[in-house]
């Protein structure tokens, strides 16, 4: 172990026991927040047919339709 590694360790060891008072209280801590089960997210709901940006149609008017419009006469 070099120095570098060794004086990292110490000062881990150091900043665990100044938080935690000692080694079994860090272990505790730790094997809590591991057993603590994960909050899972409710799955993605499916976009309805028809895409996001489709213009609803108004109750009570004619639908949209795709044809032209008819030509005046004259």
């Amino acid at each position: 172990m070099t120095d570098l590694m060794g004086s990292t360790v110490h000062e881990l060891l150091a900043q665990v026991l100044a938080r935690y008072g000692s080694i079994d209280v860090f272990i505790a801590r730790l094997h809590v927040l591991l057993d603590t089960p994960t909050v899972e997210r409710p799955a993605a709901v499916a976009p309805a047919a028809g895409g996001r940006h489709r213009l609803a149609e108004p109750t009570g008017t004619v639908p949209m339709t795709t044809t032209a419009p008819p030509r005046p006469s004259g």
